[in-house]
C-alpha cells in the first residue's frame, strides 16, 4: 500500500484554506477584492485623481501584492512538501502505516501557535497601516490600509511560524533509518528543490517590497543598498540551512563508506606485502588494491548536498532580480516624474 501525502490530515482549517487546491477560487476572489478595494476606497473619499497622481496607489497596492504572493506561495510550498514525502518513502525503512503516522504527527502544526503568530502580526499591521497616510482627507483609504496591512502582517506572521515549525517534518524524516546509496543522491534532490523554492520566496518578497515601497529618493540612498545586500544574503543562507539535515546524513554515510574502503585497502595491502616478503604469488591482490583505490576516489567525489548546478545558477541569478527591480523603479521615477 502506497502512502499519498495529499491524504494527510491538515493541521488546521487555516492550512486547508491557504494551501488546498479546492479553495483556489476563493483565494482568487479574495485577491481580486483586495486589488479593487483601494480604488473603491479612493473613490469613496473623492480623491481618485490624487490617489493616482501622488503615487498613493503604490503603497495601497503593497498589502494586496504581498497577500496574493503569500496565497500563491502557500500552494507551491505544499506541493514541494508532498514531493519531499513521496521521494523519502522508498528511503525510510519502515512500513507504510508507521510512515504515514510519522508524517501526520511531524507535519501537524499547533493551531494556538499559528493563531498567536497571526494575531501578533495583525496587531502590528493595524498600527502601522494607520500611520501610512498621516495627512489628507483619507477616511476610507486609512481604514483600508489599516485592515489590509493587518491582514498582510498577520499572514506574514503565520507564514514565518509555519515555515519554521514545518522544518520538524524534514528533521524527523532524516532521523529515521534510511536506505542510502552514496553514489545516487537523486532521491534527496526534492529537498534541494524545496530549498530553492523557499529561497526564491524570500527573493520575491524582497522584490515586491522594492517595487511598491521604494521611491526615487530612497532608491539612491546608500543605506537602502546596504540593507539590500544584507537581505540578499538571506536567501543563500535559507537555501543551505534547509538542506543541512540531508547534508548531515549524506556526509555521515560518506564517512562510513570511506572508513570501510580504507580498512579494506589496509588489509589487502598488508596481505600483498606479506606474500611478497614470503616470495609467494600475489594473485589478484594488486588488481584488488587498484580497484579499491578507484572506488575510494569515487566515494570522495560523491556529493553530500542535494542540489545541482542548475539550482545554484537559478538561485544566484534570482538574487539580482530585486536589484534590477530597484533600478527599473529609479528609471521610471526619472523618466515619468
Amino acid at each position: 500500500m502506497s502512502v499519498d501525502p495529499r491524504e494527510r490530515r491538515a493541521a488546521s482549517p487555516a492550512d486547508r484554506l491557504m494551501s488546498d487546491r479546492r479553495y483556489r477560487w476563493l483565494r482568487v476572489g479574495v485577491s481580486l477584492l483586495l486589488i479593487t478595494a483601494p480604488i473603491g476606497a479612493a473613490f469613496l473619499d473623492g480623491v481618485l485623481h490624487e490617489f493616482l497622481s501622488r503615487g498613493i496607489w503604490r503603497i495601497a497596492l503593497l498589502p494586496p501584492a504581498v497577500i496574493i504572493y503569500i496565497l500563491g506561495l502557500s500552494t507551491i510550498m505544499a506541493g514541494r512538501e508532498e514531493g519531499v514525502i513521496e521521494a523519502f518513502r522508498p528511503l525510510v525503512l519502515m512500513d507504510d502505516d508507521s510512515f504515514s503516522q510519522l508524517v501526520d504527527e511531524a507535519s501537524r502544526l499547533n493551531p494556538v501557535g499559528q493563531g498567536t503568530a497571526f494575531g501578533v502580526g495583525a496587531a502590528f499591521g493595524l498600527a502601522l497601516g494607520q500611520a501610512w497616510l498621516s495627512d489628507g482627507n483619507f477616511l476610507w483609504l486609512r481604514l483600508y490600509l489599516s485592515l489590509s496591512a493587518g491582514l498582510m502582517f498577520g499572514l506574514l506572521g503565520w507564514l514565518i511560524y509555519s515555515s519554521v515549525a514545518g522544518t520538524r517534518l524534514t528533521a524527523e524524516l532524516h532521523r529515521q533509518p534510511l536506505r542510502i546509496d552514496i553514489f545516487d543522491t537523486t532521491p534527496f534532490e526534492p529537498i534541494g528543490r524545496q530549498s530553492l523554492v523557499i529561497a526564491l520566496a524570500f527573493v520575491g518578497g524582497i522584490a515586491l517590497s522594492i517595487v511598491f515601497g521604494f521611491t526615487r529618493g530612497s532608491i539612491f540612498a546608500w543605506q537602502n543598498w546596504i540593507i539590500y545586500v544584507v537581505l540578499g544574503v538571506v536567501p543563500i543562507l535559507v537555501f543551505f540551512l534547509n538542506m543541512r539535515h540531508t547534508h548531515r546524513v549524506l556526509a555521515a554515510e560518506k564517512r562510513r563508506v570511506l572508513e570501510a574502503v580504507k580498512r579494506n585497502i589496509l588489509v589487502t595491502s598488508r596481505s600483498l606485502m606479506e606474500r611478497i616478503a614470503a616470495n609467494e604469488s600475489t594473485g589478484t591482490l594488486a588488481a584488488e588494491i587498484n580497484a579499491l583505490v578507484a572506488y575510494e576516489e569515487r566515494v570522495r567525489a560523491a556529493r553530500t548536498w542535494p542540489y545541482n548546478t542548475g539550482m545554484l545558477r537559478t538561485l544566484f541569478v534570482s538574487i539580482i532580480i530585486p536589484g534590477g527591480a530597484a533600478l527599473a523603479q529609479a528609471l521610471s521615477e526619472i523618466l515619468f516624474r
